[in-house]
């Protein structure tokens, strides 16, 4: 079963993404996991690479975020509460449903590790790309769009010119 769960330990709010032979995630931890929002069926084997991969893009936009001068809390488990529910059910569906498909995976994979190693914004390496690797990348991209709002209680990490 692969899931992603909310929870909260000592205060601290997070988010998971994983995968269990349970039927319910939630019983992983009960404790400390409160709500399930999206959980598949799937072997183990793909469950573990579609979790790995999600959390590779996770991770991405969290350094692309603090890349542009955000800071999100960074939690002692899972990924920051600062990422809304929307964005990583996007990115968890985005991987998910093209799973099924094993040519299109292995080409967005290599785009998402590419994407890790280079910052696309500053590099002409998606100027590149062409024809269908093209329009993929151009999706991988949109699932890294999300940025935190500033509000009175943000932190900006960097200063501004005056």
């Amino acid at each position: 079963m692969l899931y992603l769960v909310n929870g909260e330990k000592l205060g601290e709010k997070f988010w998971k993404i994983g995968f269990t032979h349970l039927e319910d995630p939630l019983k992983l931890d009960k404790k400390h996991f409160l709500e399930c929002y999206r959980k598949e069926k799937v072997t183990s084997i793909c469950a573990k690479e579609i979790s790995n991969t999600i959390s590779l893009n996770i991770t991405n936009l969290i350094k692309d975020c603090e890349l542009d001068g955000f800071i999100l809390n960074k939690p002692s488990r899972g990924f920051s509460y600062d990422i809304p529910l929307d964005v990583l059910q996007e990115i968890f569906d985005f991987w998910f449903n093209l799973y099924k498909d094993k040519f299109l995976w292995s080409k967005c994979l290599g785009l998402l590790k590419c994407r890790g190693e280079l910052n696309f914004q500053k590099t002409s390496f998606s100027k590149g790309l062409i024809g269908s690797s093209a329009e993929l990348e151009r999706q991988i991209d949109q699932l890294h769009k999300f940025r935190p709002i500033l509000s009175n209680d943000s932190i900006f990490k960097i200063d501004p010119m005056w």
